[in-house]
């Protein structure tokens, strides 16, 4: 229900955006809008869409294909070029379509996604990252400025971009905590936390970092800082992020905490913990 009720949400944004005449709002430097970023699919559902919004200005054709990655500490994704039973790989198992779209300026597509569990498949978790690739960006030679000097030289890059799918079997069996926070005063744009989240499990787990702060002689706690849809799959036992922080300083003494907090499927759970007082 959340799920059809956050798609209906986002379909309801794009129509007004497309009636004022400007997605500039959703996003500036990408040219693919695509929602959800993450799909789960499991015994019970089964099947799932993934929408995909062209926010550029010219008809955009993307090939629909499948990709195996394991995710590295830092959360970015490192190809797997010979995936074998130990990678625990759902695209043999999921059909998608159609498998190449054509998005006119500030249409969108949808891709149908429909989960077939083998017979006898052991529990556990299976992922693979759905892969929208350009192969056409709907600029030509005529679309590149020339003033009748010289050769005529444009790189025209042809993005992909990637969602993890998962698919589950069996009961969640995941366990996270929160490793160790430091603060650094200095970081690339001010103070930020670095944080280390360990994992044990089969499953992944799915939520945000949210950082907390409560002063000397003052009774409130407040937010200072957040990060967002951080995933630690089965084969991620560390995963190291950073949450910038909203405030300029930390006063000595001041207690400072981190939740990692469950998001989706796991909204309203607790994750993992810790909290540190800071003595400069």
């Amino acid at each position: 229900m959340q799920k059809k009720m956050a798609h209906n949400r986002f379909m309801l944004l794009v129509k007004c955006l497309i009636c004022c005449g400007s997605l500039f709002a959703i996003q500036v430097q990408a040219s693919l809008m695509i929602t959800p970023t993450r799909v789960v699919l499991d015994e019970k559902n089964r099947t799932a869409e993934v929408t995909l919004l062209n926010t550029t200005t010219t008809t955009k054709v993307y090939r629909i294909q499948w990709v195996e990655m394991r995710q590295t500490e830092m959360g970015g994704y490192k190809k797997i070029e010979a995936p074998t039973a130990s990678d625990f790989i759902a695209s043999d198992m999921i059909r998608h379509s159609p498998r190449k779209v054509t998005i006119k300026p500030r249409e969108y597509q949808r891709i149908k996604l429909s989960l077939r569990l083998p017979k006898g498949l052991p529990d556990g978790e299976y992922r693979s990252h759905l892969k929208m690739k350009v192969t056409d960006t709907g600029v030509t030679a005529d679309d590149i400025p020339f003033d009748g000097e010289g050769a005529k030289l444009r790189l025209i890059p042809k993005l992909s971009f990637t969602i993890p799918v998962v698919v589950r079997k069996g009961v969640i069996d995941t366990s996270t905590d929160i490793e160790s926070v430091r603060l650094e005063v200095q970081g690339a744009k001010g103070p930020e936390l670095k944080v280390d989240v360990v994992h044990k499990g089969e499953f992944s787990s799915f939520g945000n970092l949210i950082a907390y702060m409560k002063a000397n002689n003052r009774s409130e706690v407040v937010k200072i800082g957040e990060t967002h849809n951080i995933a630690l799959f089965r084969e991620t036992k560390l995963r190291k992020v950073t949450i910038p922080l909203q405030i300029n300083s930390v006063p000595s003494g001041a207690v400072v905490q981190v939740v990692y907090e469950g998001d989706d499927e796991f909204e309203g759970q607790q994750l993992g913990t810790a909290a540190f007082t800071y003595v400069p």
